[in-house]
């Protein structure tokens, strides 16, 4: 029996990135074994706390505060965003801003001419078709779980690319393109994942370094080792690495299998500078991802550091500046061309943009400014503070209209129930809202006028007929008196501006105000189904310049 000493390091495992699969028989593509590539990300993200923070501030951004419309008619507008809700649009940012892309399924209606839905499909669960003789992805397969796909539930389902049948479920794919990536573009902070993986098996690490009593690692003594062959030492050593590698368990082990009959001990390797090695390392970690996101700034993440900045807030400002010019609207413009090219297909002629998240300094200054030049009209701040904002992720706006006398409303309706109008508004029903907005001229004058319009808020007609009795733009009244109708007379003599009404339905209920197969309901069979559509004046809708004597209530003297 020999007694020479046979020792193992065992290591732990290295990153490597998956490779595609192209499966001719069954005709799709893989990113990794079984599509697994995108939930390495996905948890990648989940257990790295520089790149989860990173990629949740990103989706922040790119989202803004939601979607508007810079060019376009309002009724294009209005059947945009009948066809896509909010929430349907910030999971697409999170997608590419987690992916490099996104997916977005188009749900035709039963009338030949209604508009589809759209909806987001989870990237994971979306893989594309083989690629035609001309370079073409003429499609895309669908399933709940890609790992398990022979199960009947997860049995993949196939969806022509968007545009080749408007008719049927298609799905679009934003997909940035890059160099040599033909099916999956790949998020564009790749080169950072491994140091992702890092950070989280760090983390862990101290965990465990700590629960081992601040061990390194251990020498595992086999006594009696050299009697075994070659195959049982190997599966003895598989057996000790499954239960021991990994940082959940603080480093790696050394197999040592001696000759004679040496008891079994396991002496643990005491390193006592161990933290500043990994110290650095969780440093390195760090920086090599906030490099692959292009952040420029830890204190955009909320990291704070030491720089020529006078302060972090100067710091997080150039910074965010050149985030997002460089970073943020870059991904936007994706998305947006993205939504602009399936609105065109049906018609629909928009120019969209996101919202920042954060108003320029400029506009607020400007806002702030017209406040105050108002701050000492407390009955304008009062009523300013009870207008609402658009609640689109609860209401889809179905109309906007200059307010009339008795019209023919226009509304495909599910079934409403009963009637129920509610304390918000006398004209509003258990389905729908009614409210008013000031519009006209953008850049008015008028001190009044400007804080109306900076406002930007939505108002039951309740409270703006209680501004009669109240001074809110002095002098603009009768015989230079300090209270008129802001109801018919608005800003006063020869103000460019009149109110529009704006109707709200509930999300979940079945509306398309253009179908030709549209219910046509009068006033009377709306007021019956919940809306509280008055008769105005007519004056309401109309600006006070194209009134009789320009809307002024007094002689121009």
């Amino acid at each position: 029996m020999s007694n020479k000493t046979d020792i193992r390091l065992v290591q732990l495992n290295n990153y490597i990135r998956p490779a595609l699969e192209e499966n001719k028989s069954k005709d799709w593509v893989f990113n990794g074994k079984n599509n697994s590539f995108y939930q390495y990300i996905i948890d990648r993200n989940n257990g790295s706390p520089t790149n989860g923070a990173i990629n949740n501030s990103y989706t922040n951004l790119i989202y803004g505060r939601g979607l508007f419309k810079k060019t376009g008619s309002l009724s294009d507008w209005t059947k945009f965003v009948s066809m896509i809700r909010p929430r349907e649009i910030r999971k697409i940012c999170t997608d590419f801003q987690l992916f490099g892309e996104a997916s977005i399924q188009t749900e035709p209606k039963r009338g030949a001419k209604e508009l589809p839905s759209l909806y987001h499909i989870p990237k994971q669960k979306v893989v594309p078709q083989l690629e035609d003789d001309d370079g073409v992805i003429n499609g895309y397969w669908y399933s709940k779980d890609w790992s398990e796909y022979r199960k009947k539930k997860n049995e993949p389902e196939y969806f022509t690319s968007f545009g080749t049948n408007l008719k049927e479920n298609e799905i679009f794919c934003i997909k940035p393109y890059k160099a040599g990536k033909d099916y999956f573009p790949d998020p564009d902070y790749l080169a950072g994942i491994p140091y992702a993986e890092m950070e989280e098996e760090i983390a862990n690490y101290y965990v465990s370094h700590i629960k081992n009593g601040l061990s390194f690692g251990y020498i595992i003594n086999i006594p009696d080792g050299n009697s075994l062959s070659a195959t049982e030492k190997d599966e003895l050593e598989s057996k000790i690495k499954s239960k021991l590698t990994g940082s959940s368990n603080a480093g790696r082990f050394i197999l040592s299998f001696n000759g004679g009959e040496a008891e079994i001990t396991v002496t643990p390797l005491q390193v006592n500078d161990a933290h500043k090695q990994w110290s650095y390392l969780t440093e390195e970690a760090r920086q090599q991802i906030l490099t692959s996101h292009l952040c420029t700034s830890t204190s955009l993440v909320g990291v704070s550091t030491t720089s020529g900045f006078s302060s972090t807030a100067d710091e997080m400002k150039e910074a965010r500046e050149q985030l997002m010019i460089n970073v943020i609207a870059p991904k936007q413009n994706y998305i947006i061309e993205a939504l602009e090219e399936i609105a065109q297909a049906y018609e629909l002629n928009l120019e969209l943009g996101f919202k920042p998240l954060v108003k320029e300094v400029k506009q607020v200054k400007t806002e702030l400014t017209t406040r105050l030049q108002c701050s000492t009209n407390t009955d304008l701040d009062a009523f300013l503070e009870l207008g609402e904002d658009e609640d689109l992720d609860t209401y889809d706006l179905i109309d906007e209209i200059e307010v009339d006398y008795e019209e023919e409303v226009k509304l495909q309706l599910a079934s409403t129930g009963v009637a129920r109008p509610n304390a918000n508004s006398s004209q509003d029903g258990e389905d729908f809202i009614v409210r008013y907005k000031y519009v006209g001229n953008p850049s008015p004058q008028r001190d009044f006028c400007k804080a109306m319009m900076s406002a930007s808020k939505i108002y039951r007609k309740e409270d703006i007929l209680a501004l009669s009795e109240k001074v809110v733009n002095a002098g603009w009244g009768a015989g230079g008196s300090n209270t008129y109708s802001i109801w018919l007379y608005k800003g006063g003599g020869s103000c460019h501006h009149k109110w529009n009404r704006v109707i709200y339905l509930k999300k979940g209920k079945t509306v398309d105000v253009n179908s030709p197969l549209a219910e046509i309901i009068s006033t009377s069979e709306a007021r019956r189904r919940g809306m509280k559509l008055e008769t105005n004046d007519t004056l309401v809708s109309v600006e006070p310049r194209n009134m009789v004597n320009n809307g002024f209530l007094k002689p121009r003297g």
